[in-house]
């Protein structure tokens, strides 16, 4: 018998005893079981950096007696704590229900499309838009100053929009700030007058 049994490097829970321990104590915090229910797994949405964060944080670890990044995502497999792509749960993509209700959608539209004197409308608000020299990464064949940086916007506009499904016709305003009510009824009144 040789003594190579006795050489190489110790393991780091030779040297932290309650490494993994701890390892296990961090990382059950952060479960999150099956979204679907059909499966007694726990996901861990943690990475092995962050796990040795917490280490130093929580557990009082200092930067010299704590294993590196690497060696840490080792003991995270040996542990079975291993990333891996999940499925998530897949919504519906049609169910009965909503094939009901749209059905029932469509017959109303069409019922008041052909009544005399009923005008079908939708009106909507977009997200809003900062204006300034922005460079927002499109194409132009006419080279366009820009800010280097995302500085303040010179104003915030918010699209606001009005179709008119049976003329096939759209309507388009720019609110400086945000939309209110009175803002659409304005609108709505504004485009009255051109019927």
């Amino acid at each position: 018998m040789d003594g190579r049994c006795r050489s190489g490097r110790k393991k780091a829970e030779e040297h932290c005893p309650r490494l993994l321990e701890d390892i296990v104590d961090i990382l059950d915090t952060t479960g999150q079981t099956d979204p679907t229910f059909r499966s007694t797994r726990i996901y861990t949405p943690i990475t092995a950096r962050e796990v040795r964060r917490r280490l130093l944080e929580q557990k009082g670890y200092t930067d010299g007696q704590l294993i590196g990044e690497r060696s840490l995502r080792t003991k995270l497999n040996m542990l079975s704590y291993r990333p891996q792509r999940i499925r998530k749960c897949k919504p519906h993509k049609r169910l009965p229900e909503t094939d009901a209700i749209f059905e029932e959608i469509h017959r109303v539209n069409a019922q008041s499309d052909e009544q005399p004197g009923v005008l079908r409308l939708s009106l909507d608000t977009k997200a809003t838009v900062k204006v300034g020299p922005f460079s927002r990464g499109g194409k132009s064949r006419c080279p366009q100053p820009a800010c280097d940086h995302d500085f303040d916007a010179k104003c915030t506009l918010t699209p606001f929009g009005i179709l008119l499904p049976k003329q096939a016709k759209s309507y388009l305003w720019f609110a400086q700030g945000k939309v209110t009510a009175d803002f659409m009824v304005d609108r709505l009144e504004e485009l009255w007058k051109t019927f």
